[in-house]
């Protein structure tokens, strides 16, 4: 049962890929929600901001105007009554940024010192109104700072309108208020594309904190990952290199985690070698215990030297297959290749094939050499000899006399091909496990079980393997691939 979908789901968020990613997008996705946020809603208080600081300089300027005409003519609202009236006659065309602005929306009113409005320039109706009770006009006619935001209606739609006043002194007292006022119309339309703007801006950033963060959580994890993968591959008994990680932290653990296979494997290693070794020398050593038995009853001499005959062959048994598995024990053991040299196989073949000449001739079977291709590695001369020996002793073994084994030499490899009667097909995947052996068809015995996988062991030292496969036409091909 593979559970529902949505506990699967939440053990997906439950791993330390989703995790790191959650806390990430919680921690810097939500400070930098709250930077964008704050920004936006500054937008427009910088805006109003920048508009009334504009308007105070407006004020002043046309108090001063006021002031300089009350000094000829007397307090009067003409002074402004005619710049405005020019000036909301005049037509022109702006082009600010993305605002298109075609005519004055400036406005102003005049007031005298009781706060009635002397000139409107928004509405001439409101000349004699008391306007005394507005914040702009009150403050300003005390001498401290007056303006207020009002919303209105224009041209359908309500805006704010924000007003600043200053105070017209005349022989030094303060005499009436001159107020500017201006709609955020125009403001407004900036505001909303510059957030319109900083929206766009947002969301790109927003996908940019996401993906490096979907980075980041990767970057962190891909260690744990190599580690997790490196396990897996050594619990199911596959070959896995050493995983190439980054950063102190990781190399530590990988460090450790190394050290604690190499511990376990080698409790392993000599376990498995403990049971290997009961298991091979239980049978020679009841045939040679049985033997002494025997031999100390009374029998003829004849009988006692058949006896005796079996204790030492049984003898030379214990002493092959603890020599074999010393020699693999040592090659198991090793890390890499010692005396590397560059090896012609062609010659190594000859050599081997010349010295094992009276084996071949005693069992009455040809070995023929033959050269597609020269081929030259680089490894260990000693080791290959010993795994190629072991494949054509191996081959002698199941051979027929009077037949004919076969080494050819291609750009691949060296292959063995012996004409015997093949190996069974529930046998051909073990055959190269340690201490696996078939019964030799001349002796009625079986080997070691070491030969095929002491060359297995050698091929992996120097990055190639080992192949068995039965021939079509009858018989074994057993070849060293060399891939690297």
């Amino acid at each position: 049962m593979r559970g529902p979908r949505w506990l699967r789901f939440f053990k997906r968020l439950l791993s330390i890929r989703a995790s790191i990613l959650i806390v990430y997008l919680v921690v810097v996705g939500g400070g930098f929600y709250a930077i964008m946020s704050t920004l936006i809603t500054q937008i427009q208080p910088r805006y109003l901001e920048s508009m009334e600081e504009s308007l105070v300089d407006t004020a002043n300027i046309l108090a001063a105007l006021v002031e300089h005409a009350a000094e000829t003519g007397g307090y009067e609202a003409s002074a402004i009554e005619d710049v405005f009236d020019k000036a909301y006659s005049r037509r022109f065309e702006a082009r600010i940024y993305s605002l298109r602005k075609e005519s004055v929306d400036l406005q102003v009113y005049l007031t005298d010192v009781a706060g009635r409005v002397l000139f409107d320039s928004s509405d001439p109706r409101n000349e004699g109104a008391d306007f005394s009770r507005w914040r702009d006009v009150r403050l300003s006619l005390r001498g401290e700072y007056g303006a207020r935001a009002t919303w209105t209606e224009r041209e359908g739609r309500k805006a704010l309108m924000l007003f600043v006043g200053a105070p017209i002194r005349i022989d030094g007292r303060i005499q009436g208020v001159v107020t500017v006022g201006k709609p955020t119309t125009y403001v407004n339309e900036l505001i909303a594309d510059a957030e319109e703007r900083f929206r766009a801006y947002a969301v790109v950033a927003a996908i940019a904190v996401l993906g490096l963060g979907a980075l980041l959580s990767l970057w962190l994890t891909r260690p744990i990952q190599r580690l997790i993968a490196y396990a897996r591959a050594l619990r199911d008994g596959r070959q896995a290199d050493y995983p190439r990680l980054f950063g102190m932290e990781a190399n530590e653990l990988g460090r450790a985690f190394e050290e604690m296979r190499e511990a376990l494997e080698g409790k392993r290693y000599v376990e498995r070698y403990v049971e290997s070794l009961t298991h091979q020398l239980k049978s020679p050593l009841s045939g040679i215990s049985g033997a002494a038995e025997l031999m100390e009853g009374n029998m003829t001499d004849e009988e006692r030297q058949r006896f005796t005959r079996n204790v030492r062959r049984e003898s030379e048994r214990i002493r092959r297959i603890v020599d074999r598995m010393l020699e693999l024990a040592a090659v198991e053991a090793r890390r890499g290749l010692r005396e590397v040299e560059e090896i012609d196989l062609a010659e190594l073949v000859e050599v081997l094939v010349a010295d094992l000449a009276s084996l071949f001739e005693s069992e009455g079977i040809r070995c023929v050499v033959t050269k597609l291709e020269a081929l030259k590695v680089r490894g260990e001369r000693f080791l290959l000899r010993q795994a190629l020996a072991n494949l054509l002793h191996n081959a002698v073994e199941f051979s027929p006399s009077g037949s004919e084994i076969e080494v050819e030499i291609s750009s691949t490899g060296v292959e063995v091909r012996d004409q015997g009667p093949g190996i069974p097909d529930y046998a051909l995947s073990k055959v190269t496990e340690r201490f696996y052996s078939l019964v030799r068809p001349k002796t009625g015995e079986k080997s070691s079980g070491i030969g095929l996988s002491f060359a297995q062991e050698i091929m992996a030292l120097h990055g190639g393997e080992l192949r068995i496969e039965n021939r079509v036409e009858g018989g074994v091909t057993a070849g060293m691939v060399f891939t690297t």
